[in-house]
Order: C-alpha cells, then sequence, then structure tokens
C-alpha cells in the first residue's frame, strides 16, 4: 500500500502548474477533507481542516473536479489561476448522503450494500422524549421498540428483524462514538413481581446526540463481531461547531405528564360486597374491598367499610385516576464549544428533573460530556471524549405480582369505594398496617408510598481517546481506547407490620460493570482512474467484568432505622463474572465510476467463554450495489435508483462458566470446617461451539423527481443455528438442566419506507413518509428430544410463553376451553369444561408495524406529526382476567340482576341450592352434552344459569383463554411544533438563533382492544413477551421548550 501511495504522488512531467486554494461552505465556514481531482491524469487531493489544499493540475487549463459527502459536485476551470475559493452548495436531493457504518467509519449511502436507517437529532428530540430508543419508535422501518409501564425510570426493549435468540438476549449491540457500551438489564420484574431497574443507555441526553445509524442485519453489522448478531445502534454525539470562535447553546423543557388511561370501562352498577348484597359488616367490607359483586349503587344508601365506618354507597367518581398526580419533567442544558485552526471542543451539563404520576416517585439525572480533537502535527490527530451521568430515582414502582405494585391494588376496587379512605387509615396509631382487604398480596397504596420505600443511584462513566497518525493522504493508523464502567445501588425497604414481612425486611444490591476495548486500525484509500479502492484492517481486545454483591436483612431490631446491620439475620450473595474476546477484522472495498460498488469483510473472534477447540470462530460477508440510474441517460423524473445486496455469517459465543462445574460453601460446618457443594444446577458442556447466523438481503432504492418521491424497499433471510441452551433433564440425573448447542430459528421479511412531498413551494413545504415492516419467524428446530421451550410463565391459569418446534417465536400456550369439532365450547353444568393438554392461544410478537409521518414547514413555522401503529401479536392481560374475577368488568354485568332475582325467589320459598333450578343468571355461550330418547350423547345448546361470579372464578387458575386479547393499536405518537425567531430580531446582539417549541407524546390511543391497559403494558423487557399484569397507567406528555445559540 505504501508503495502505491508513494508511486501515486510522483512529480510528472515538469509542465504541470500548482493550484493552491480554499473549500468553504455556503457559510463561509471550512469543507474540511473535500476531494479536488484533476480530470486529466486523476491525481487528486484531500482539503485540509482549514479547508485549503495544494494540487499540481496537469496544465493551466485543467479541469479540477471537487467533491464533499453530502454536497453537491462541481467542476472549477483553472484557467491559469494558481489561486482559488470554492464554495460547494449542500445537496438537498441527498443522493450523496453519508452515513455512520460499522467502526464508526462514515460512508456515502448509496455505495452500501445493506439497509442503514438513519435518526437525526431534530426528528430524535422532536417529542422531547428523554429515552433515547424510545424517541425513535415508529421512526424507523424493522425496528420493534417498547418499554414497560415503570416510566421513566424503566428499560426499552428494541428487536431488529425478529427474535432470533432463544436465551440470551435478542436486543442490540450500542456503539456511542465508535465504543461498544453494556447495555445489559439487571433481571427484571417476573411472574411473581419485581422492578424493571432501567437500562444504562438512558442516561445518555437527547440533545447531545448528533444522529442514530441501525445496522439491521449481519451484514451491516459483522465488523463488530458476536455481540452484534441481533443488530447494532450506532449513536453518534455532537462535535464542536465548525465555525471559529466560542459558541454557546442553552435548552430547556418542561413537560406536563397526565395518565393516558381514564379506567373508565369499569362497570359503574354494582358495588362491594357478595351476592348481591352490600357489606353489612367489618369482616364481610374487609374481605370485599376488592370485590364488586354487592348491590347496586345507590346514593341514599350506607354499607360498611374496612374500618367498621358506615359510607356512601354511591358510585365514587374517579376513585382510581384520584390517587395518581400530575407529573412534571423538567430538563435543562447548556452547552459550551470552541473551535480554532487545529482544535476544538464541546462541553455539555445536562439536568433532568421528573416527579412521577405516581405519588413519591421521583427521579434525577445529571450528565456531563466532553468531546474534542487536536491537530498535534500535520500529520498526527488526537481526539478524546468523555461522559459521566449520576441518576438517582426515589421510589421506582413495583410491577407484575408483587404485594406493592399500586396497579393490582388500585384496578381492583369496588366502584363505591374511595380510594382516598385508605390515605387516612393505612395505619393505626401505633404506627402498625391497618388490613383493609383481607389479602397480603395486595398492600393498601398510601402504606406503600408513605411506609416503604425503594432508592437507587447509578453512576456512569464513559471515555474514550484516539491517535490518528497519516502517513500519507491515502494511508492512515489510528488506536483507541475506551472505557464504560458504571455502578448501580438499590435498597429496598419493608418496614415492620407489613402484610406478609411483618418483621421488616431489607435489601442492598450493589452491582459494577466494567468493560474495556483497545482497537488499532491501518486504514487506504484511494482513486485509480475510474476505481476508488478502500480497506482496513486491525485489531480489538475486549474485557469485560461484572460484579454484584447483594445483602437481604429479615426481622428488623430497631423500628424504623433504615440500616441493613440493624437486622437478626442476614444473608450474603457474591457473584463475580469476567469475559475477554480477541478479534481480528477488515474490509476492502471497491467503487468503479460511482456505478458500482463491492464490499468484502472478515472478522475472527476469540472467545474466553468457549472451549479452546472451538472459542476462535471466523466469520465473513460480502455486500455490492448498482447504482443503475447512472447507466443510462434518463428522464429528469428519475434522480436516483440502486440496487443493493448481501450476504453475511456472524458467530456467537455464550455467557461465562458454562464449561464446568460451580462450587460453593455451606453457611454451615462441620466441626468448624465449611463444607463445599456443587453450585451448579446445570451440566456443563466442555465442548460448546459457537452459535451461527446466516443472512442474506437484497434492496431497491429509487427516487423520483428531484427526490420528491421515493422508495426504499428490502427483503431478508436470516438463520440463526446450534444455539446455546439450557435444556431441561430428569432429577435422577442429580442436575436440572443440560447446556448443549441445540436450536435453529429463521427471520425473512420485508421493510419499506415511502417518502414523498406533497406540495413544496418557497415558503411551504410538506413532507411525509411511511416506513413498513413485517417478519415471518419459526421456531425451525430445538432438539429430538425438546419441542417446546419455555421463555417465561405466567402468575395465573399455568400460562406460559414457548419457543415451539415449527411455531412462530413466542407463542402464548396453556388450557384451552373444550370444544365440539364445530368450534362450540362445551358446558357441564353451567361452566365450561377446559382441555387436558396445552395448546397455542396466541402470540407475543407484532406481525407487522407501520409509522406514518408528516412533517410542515411555513416560513420559520414547523410542525410533525407521528402515528405508530403495530398488528398482530396477542397479549394475556391478568389485569382483565382479576376485573372479572372481581366482578368490575363491564363483562360481567350480563346475567347478574337475572341470578340475584333467581337466588330472593330461591330463598323466599326456602328451597336449599341443590335443589334449586335457577331461573335466571349467567348463560355460557356453547354446548352442553344430554342423552337423547335412545341413550345417545348429542350436543344441545347450553341454557344452564349459573352465578356470574362462579363462573368468572372458575377461569381464573385453569384457562387464560378468556383474557387472551388481539394487541393491535393505533396511536398518535407525537406532535411537535417549533418556530424559529427570524434573525432581525436580535441583530446586533451575541444571540445567533433562538427556537420556540411545544410538543406532546403518546397522546393518544386511537386503536385497540384491550380495556383499561395501555397496549404497551408488558412489565419486563425479556424474551417472553405477551403478559401482563397490574399495569400502571401509561403517561401521555404535554410540553413546552426554548432553544438559545450564542
Amino acid at each position: 500500500m505504501v508503495y502505491i501511495c508513494c508511486f501515486s504522488l510522483t512529480i510528472f512531467a515538469q509542465n504541470h502548474f500548482v493550484v493552491s486554494g480554499k473549500v468553504i461552505g455556503a457559510d463561509k465556514e471550512p469543507i474540511i477533507g473535500a476531494t479536488i481531482q484533476d480530470k486529466t491524469n486523476n491525481i487528486g487531493v484531500i482539503s485540509d481542516i482549514n479547508g485549503n489544499f495544494s494540487i499540481k493540475a496537469s496544465s493551466r487549463n485543467a479541469t479540477l473536479h471537487v467533491s464533499y459527502i453530502g454536497m453537491k459536485s462541481m467542476e472549477v476551470k483553472v484557467e491559469g489561476r494558481s489561486t482559488l475559493t470554492i464554495v460547494l452548495e449542500e445537496n438537498t436531493v441527498k443522493i450523496d448522503e453519508v452515513v455512520v457504518t460499522a467502526l464508526g467509519i462514515k460512508r456515502e449511502a448509496k455505495a452500501l450494500g445493506y439497509a442503514v436507517s438513519s435518526v437525526n437529532n431534530e426528528t430524535l428530540t422532536a417529542g422531547n422524549e428523554q429515552n433515547v430508543m424510545s424517541a425513535i419508535s415508529g421512526k424507523v422501518a424493522g425496528v420493534d421498540i417498547s418499554s414497560t409501564t415503570a416510566g421513566p425510570s424503566g428499560s426499552t426493549r428494541v428487536i431488529i428483524r425478529g427474535n432470533s435468540q432463544l436465551s440470551g438476549s435478542n436486543q442490540p449491540l450500542y456503539v456511542i462514538d465508535g465504543m461498544p457500551v453494556d447495555n445489559t438489564e439487571l433481571e427484571g420484574a417476573g411472574k411473581w413481581g419485581g422492578y424493571d431497574y432501567g437500562d444504562v443507555l438512558s442516561s445518555l441526553n437527547p440533545d447531545d446526540i448528533e444522529n442514530i445509524s441501525i445496522l439491521k442485519g449481519p451484514s451491516a453489522s459483522a465488523l463488530y463481531g458476536s455481540r452484534a448478531s441481533n443488530g447494532v445502534v450506532l449513536i453518534t454525539t455532537k462535535s464542536a461547531s465548525k465555525k471559529k470562535g466560542i459558541g454557546v447553546e442553552f435548552s430547556s423543557n418542561l413537560s406536563i405528564v397526565k395518565l393516558l388511561s381514564n379506567f373508565d370501562d369499569y362497570q359503574r352498577v354494582y358495588g362491594q360486597g357478595r351476592d348481591g348484597r352490600p357489606p353489612m359488616s367489618t369482616e364481610t367490607a374487609s374481605n370485599t374491598s376488592q370485590v364488586s359483586w354487592g348491590g347496586k349503587l345507590d346514593p341514599s344508601l350506607e354499607a360498611n367499610i374496612y374500618n367498621g365506618e358506615l359510607r356512601n354507597y354511591g358510585n365514587a367518581n374517579n376513585n382510581i385516576l384520584s390517587f395518581f398526580r400530575t407529573g412534571i419533567t423538567t430538563t435543562n442544558a447548556v452547552a459550551f464549544n470552541k473551535t480554532n485552526d487545529n482544535s476544538s471542543f464541546r462541553v455539555s451539563i445536562s439536568d433532568m428533573r421528573n416527579w412521577d404520576i405516581v405519588p413519591e416517585s421521583d427521579l434525577n439525572r445529571t450528565s456531563v460530556s466532553f468531546k474534542g480533537s487536536a491537530k498535534m502535527t500535520k500529520r498526527l490527530t488526537v481526539e478524546a471524549q468523555g461522559t459521566y451521568s449520576y441518576e438517582t430515582v426515589k421510589n421506582r414502582p413495583a410491577l407484575s405480582d408483587s404485594p406493592s405494585n399500586i396497579g393490582n391494588a388500585l384496578i381492583g376496587i369496588a366502584p363505591n369505594f374511595d380510594q382516598k379512605w385508605l390515605a387516612a387509615n393505612y395505619k393505626d396509631e401505633a404506627g402498625r398496617y391497618n388490613d383493609w382487604n383481607g389479602d397480603k398480596y395486595r398492600i393498601n397504596p398510601y402504606w406503600v408510598i408513605n411506609e416503604m420505600s425503594n432508592k437507587s443511584k447509578r453512576d456512569r462513566l464513559m471515555g474514550q481517546g484516539r491517535v490518528y497518525y497519516s502517513f500519507m493522504d491515502c494511508l492512515q493508523a489510528s488506536f483507541k481506547a475506551g472505557l464504560d464502567s458504571y455502578t448501580f445501588r438499590f435498597t429496598d425497604f419493608t418496614p415492620m407490620y407489613t402484610p406478609g414481612f411483618v418483621d421488616g425486611l431489607m435489601k442492598e444490591m450493589t452491582n459494577n460493570v466494567m468493560q474495556y476495548n483497545f482497537e488499532m486500525m491501518l486504514r487506504f484509500q484511494k482513486r485509480f482512474n475510474d476505481f476508488d479502492i478502500s480497506a482496513f484492517a486491525g485489531g480489538n481486545v475486549m474485557r469485560y467484568e461484572y460484579e454484584s454483591m447483594i445483602q437481604t436483612g429479615q426481622s428488623q431490631v430497631i423500628p424504623d432505622l433504615q440500616d441493613i446491620t440493624n437486622y437478626s439475620s442476614i444473608e450474603t450473595e457474591h457473584a463475580l463474572v469476567r469475559k475477554a474476546v480477541r478479534s481480528l477484522f477488515g474490509q476492502v472495498s471497491l467503487g468503479y465510476k460511482e456505478l458500482l460498488y463491492i464490499d468484502a469483510t472478515f472478522r475472527n473472534d476469540v472467545s474466553s467463554t468457549l472451549s479452546a477447540s472451538n472459542r476462535s470462530y471466523f466469520y465473513p460477508s460480502v455486500s455490492g450495489s448498482l447504482i443503475f440510474s447512472n447507466l443510462f441517460e434518463h428522464k429528469d423524473w428519475l434522480t436516483f435508483g440502486k440496487l443493493r445486496g448481501s450476504w453475511a455469517k456472524v458467530g456467537g459465543d455464550t455467557s461465562p462458566y458454562q464449561l464446568q462445574l460451580e462450587y460453593g460453601l455451606k453457611a454451615y460446618t462441620n466441626k468448624g470446617t465449611s463444607l463445599g457443594y456443587i453450585a451448579s444446577g446445570s451440566v456443563p458442556n466442555a465442548n460448546l461451539k459457537p452459535t451461527s447466523t446466516y443472512s442474506f438481503e437484497v434492496g431497491l432504492d429509487v427516487r423520483f423527481f428531484d427526490s420528491r418521491l421515493g422508495l426504499d424497499l428490502t427483503y431478508y433471510q436470516q438463520t440463526t443455528k446450534d444455539q446455546i441452551l439450557s435444556l431441561p433433564l430428569s432429577q435422577s440425573t442429580g442436575y436440572k438442566r443440560a447446556i448443549i448447542n441445540a436450536g435453529e430459528i429463521a427471520n425473512k421479511g420485508i421493510e419499506a419506507s415511502l417518502s414523498f412531498v406533497p406540495v413544496k413551494t418557497k415558503n411551504f413545504t410538506w413532507d411525509a413518509s411511511v416506513n413498513f415492516a413485517k417478519n415471518y419467524n419459526e421456531v425451525v428446530k430445538l432438539h429430538d428430544e425438546v419441542k417446546d421451550f419455555e421463555l417465561a410463565s405466567a402468575r395465573w391459569a399455568n400460562a406460559s410463553i414457548y419457543a415451539s418446534e415449527g411455531q412462530p417465536y413466542g407463542v402464548i400456550v396453556g388450557q384451552k376451553l373444550k370444544r365440539t369439532e364445530k368450534g362450540d365450547v362445551i358446558y357441564e353444568n353451567g361452566l365450561p369444561t377446559f382441555d387436558d393438554k396445552v395448546s397455542v392461544l396466541g402470540n407475543g410478537n407484532y406481525d407487522f408495524t407501520l409509522g406514518f409521518r408528516n412533517a410542515f414547514t411555513y416560513k420559520n413555522l414547523s410542525m410533525s406529526v407521528l402515528f405508530d401503529m403495530k398488528f398482530g401479536a396477542d397479549i394475556y392481560s391478568m389485569s382483565a382476567m382479576q376485573s372479572h374475577v372481581n366482578g368490575t368488568s363491564k363483562e360481567t354485568l350480563e346475567g347478574r340482576q337475572e341470578w340475584y332475582s333467581s337466588e330472593q325467589k330461591r330463598q323466599s320459598a326456602g328451597v336449599p341450592a341443590g335443589n334449586w333450578i335457577a331461573t335466571g343468571g349467567y348463560v355460557g355461550k356453547g354446548v352442553m352434552a344430554i342423552k337423547n330418547d335412545d341413550g345417545e350423547m348429542i350436543y344441545v345448546p347450553n341454557n344452564v344459569c349459573v352465578d356470574p361470579a362462579k363462573y368468572w372464578q372458575a377461569l381464573q387458575t385453569t384457562s387464560p383463554e378468556p383474557f387472551i386479547y388481539d394487541n393491535s393499536f393505533v396511536k398518535l405518537r407525537e406532535i411537535s411544533l417549533s418556530y424559529n425567531c427570524p434573525k432581525k430580531w436580535f441583530v446586533h446582539t451575541p444571540i445567533e438563533s433562538i427556537t420556540l417549541s411545544a410538543y406532546g407524546r403518546n397522546l393518544l390511543l386511537i386503536y385497540s382492544n384491550v380495556d383499561n391497559i395501555d397496549p404497551e403494558s408488558s412489565y419486563n423487557n425479556g424474551n417472553g413477551q405477551g403478559f401482563e399484569y397490574g399495569s400502571l397507567p401509561s403517561r401521555r406528555t404535554f410540553g413546552f421548550g426554548i432553544n438559545v445559540k450564542f
């Protein structure tokens, strides 16, 4: 390479003519890295940090071709001039759009043979969503983004082109300014409850982000190795302004947070009690606060409540809504930057404070970031950057079946029961818990927010340094060292007298994560006549360490003293995990006449988590693109056309310590000697081999009428084989599970992005875009002896989520209602019957997603509207199940009055229940079996009346089927409005610009099939999606902001 470069720079014939000059933009700022090429001899140079260049032209009349990514290329005739000032204009058509690709390398989008989607800062921050990934939901085809109902302290689930991993994470690798970072979530809520501890990516300030690029397939992400088998999210942060001097930017936003749901789909006819009667004793009242099988609501009546008082038995308006408060979020940020001839830097400080809709739940986050570069010599450049963030959360909400889950306590409250009664009486004069419902698993929400508490702190430091050395214009070496480190501390306090924990409980958890990355790379880039050749090769060393310490204290000694040493029994758990991966990688790219582009890459990883014979694994990729619009002279209607295709193989490793047995020490001793034991529950596998993912992709990108209309289509196929699974074993083996290579999952699908500009005038532009993605998924193979692999299990009705052979990933399974061949439900004694076997009842993953965005600009005023749509998923709503069991669902009204009337007749007649044929009640829709006159069993319509309460309660523990709903939805996700104040308003002031904005986020649920809950209400972000239980209401946000630049 060095020889080629030196040869190409040899001094040519003595009739050459030296031309010097400067390349600038329309704003008079220098353009760094522009290419200036003599069209006669193809000799070219690149402009330096000040935009200056010097080239030996072929003659005094030579023509120079000047180009830069994102700018319109132009040809300049020398005409004997020795000094030139060349002004490039921005290319609004975006044919030469630049995107960030693997390893942080910027390339022209037209040269790529695979799909890459980008979101700029303006689109990202339009709705002032503080979670970076939630902010792009509905804006990128093929990327499914969701989150739990934990609110701003929660985490985000991002799935690119479907699920492909049976165990481990299906989420992508995150790379910030070229450095991979850890976004591993702590174990979240499960069937028995828990918390969403958030993710570390949420520590990023969206205002500091310049661009997000999403590498969707293995071809795009192969250079990042096994960590990138699920795709890559590349985040590029802002650098200093190109404008010389000092710049200051200040932004401030105020958001008002309201509830998205009004809980207006519960019945408001019958109140607290049983058997159609209000509670007439304290005991009955205490056991029915969350039971609505009582009498008809009547404001002229009074009934007992849990503390013995008599209260009005009318409808308690907003008896759920009034618990919550109006939330507030404030964000303030200031950034300083300075640029001179040889260096630049940017420093930003941001502060976000949130007071959630759940009382006593708050979040504070402060972050500081730095990014700078300096040209030390003509050939040596040094860059450094770092981000420190500090986050505190007070009382993050409990989820799922946690006794302290406020959602579960509130959604079951009877319609006459004003939850404000709980506020004044949640404890007695001695400070002890007042029971209100006879259920230790549904704690008084005011006890939860006032007496119970949890708090967390997260410190995160990300930093890296880079050194670039240019041996010559076409050959550059670089070295990079990066650190990603964070500490998460969580304390959970349960005071004495809490139901289920009368002696008190305290848990302290500390997690430390440290990840280092060291990388070296040599890069070559040169144009030879009609060919552009670039190549790079390098190596990477990644070291990862995770340490966890958990202490659990039971039986508090001194009441209310929140200290882990204040407990008579303390248990300690400790874990230490280390992992290292060494890698070699490279890429060769060839371009011909801006017509044909071909890339080939390779990577070889050596992972410490695999056996010595299998820990080294190699995987290649190849991709290409053809700019067919350059093949012929076309009319003005065709602006750009490209065909692309790629193939790739990517390997994958596993978590540490799967190769050997783990040992531990018992808490007790034998004659003073600690006893050892085998701590592993799984049989290790010393011969584990890496997983393999194979991908194929083709695409079309066409644009018409000066890019007024554009269409990008992609078809992909992806198969992941030899997955590393922990499969169940017979207990007779002495182990619970075995770790093996097994399993194959296939994904294939299409992605489409349509952009069009219906109106474009001097002062007004309407820009619209639609993105669509449909993924087909199948679990092709598990194991010869295992056909179902459990991903998650539910609290009720023995429901599970499986990966099952021949089925899509993540099917919801459970017992079905027993049916005839015609599909009629079979009843016995008025109650449904159930199949003995487990069947597929639904799937928690969406079939296809759709995003529709409109942007309008009129002079200085801009507005955007985003609709987010997802279709085809199912959800088992245990909240809906509980509302049927408790009698708060509207469906429970059917047959209720008729049953109560029948019971009154029976009691008046003095007939025992077993001898009475009900004259009214709930009649299930289906058939029942009877014998005909010939003694044969036949089916006839069911006509047996039963108690509606008994009917719905019979379903609680047996079958989830009646409570599995189509979880499709359409949301008005975002509206934003901004106004750029005219510059004439602040002439002769240091102010450069002022932008005023208003925005709304998660504004309206336009279409949904599930009452009273947000369809995006999963209680965790794991692989088993499709369960909902005790969800808190989703949040709707309105706000205002200002941005000022100096």
